[in-house]
């Protein structure tokens, strides 16, 4: 049982709405089961449970986005809300810094990827990127003074980012804060923590009530958090489902109301978790049709995108 993080308040009834996604083509609305499928997402993601309870997301065979991966380490994928920007970790350069690559449209083939301009600062970490949905705000991890979550704006997307600026709301002390996953309507942040009072990687949210907000106290997920490292949190369904990261693999979980815990986590099936791989870092697209992640199975650290599995 992992210690309670001081300074961490948690309060469920606190906790306001995600944005959810649908999944028209194929029928299924991720997080509300289509009329007639019934079934789905018992404890541990097993059958059985209420009629119109959300399943357990099952994707195809994923496959490498090839143009934006390299022989170096390629983590942390998200993209703005039209698919057609990515921002991502790589450590090609030397560094862990922030890239970034833009295509023409879906199924077009991504452009050579470059890093982020204004963000990234020589000999130091930045990783963990989170983009808002328009594209005009980038939240990220940077180990530069004071370590921590930074955000950068940018007035349009054919302009740069503006200087970053530390977030203070999701400073904890003495520990770590990083991954940062902020939602379509930016009232809602869930991290990643590390510290003296967390056994390994803890996930916490934290809300707020308009976007330009400071954000509130940060709030552990207890009943996720276990001896495992927990990380790399993705919330969507109104906040009633999440991925993240537990060990090596991708996990689930759900629960029947934003303000209830969640049920026991399942892991994702193959070929989206392997055993052999490390597999990390969900980005899911907004009408949840495509998964995106990172994955050793190439042996180094790559980006894999895999469809959503129809029914």
């Amino acid at each position: 049982m992992k210690r309670r993080l001081p300074g961490i308040v948690a309060v469920w009834g606190s906790l306001l709405a995600l944005g959810g996604a649908g999944c028209e083509d194929q029928h299924v609305v991720i997080g509300v089961t289509a009329p007639g499928q019934g079934g789905g997402g018992g404890s541990g993601g097993g059958a059985g449970g209420a009629a119109g309870a959300p399943e357990l997301p099952a994707f195809e065979a994923p496959t490498a986005v090839t143009e934006i991966n390299s022989d170096a380490r390629e983590e942390d994928p998200t993209l703005t809300g039209d698919l057609l920007e990515i921002y991502f970790m790589s450590d090609r350069d030397g560094d862990r810094d922030i890239w970034t690559s833009r295509r023409e449209a879906l199924g077009s083939p991504w452009d050579p990827p470059h890093a982020v301009e204004n963000i990234n600062q020589a000999g130091i970490a930045e990783d963990t990127p989170s983009v808002s949905d328009a594209g005009l705000r980038l939240w990220f991890y940077s180990a530069r003074e004071p370590a921590g979550i930074w955000r950068a704006e940018r007035a349009s997307r054919d302009e740069p980012w503006g200087a970053p600026v530390h977030v203070d709301t999701l400073a904890v002390p003495e520990t770590e804060v990083m991954s940062p996953h902020v939602d379509s309507s930016e009232l809602h942040v869930a991290v990643g923590l590390r510290g003296p009072s967390t056994a390994g990687w803890d996930l916490a949210i934290a809300t707020r009530e308009r976007p330009d907000d400071d954000w509130g106290a940060l709030a552990p997920l207890s009943e996720l958090n276990g001896p495992d490292d927990e990380h790399a949190p993705f919330l969507f369904d109104d906040r009633r489902q999440i991925l993240f990261r537990s060990g090596g693999d991708l996990l689930w979980a759900r629960r029947p109301r934003a303000d209830a815990a969640f049920e026991q986590a399942a892991p994702l099936a193959e070929p989206v978790n392997l055993s052999d791989a490390r597999d990390t870092d969900p980005y899911l697209s907004p009408d949840g049709s495509v998964l995106f992640f990172a994955s050793t199975r190439s042996g180094v650290a790559d980006i894999y995108e895999a469809r959503r599995a129809a029914p």
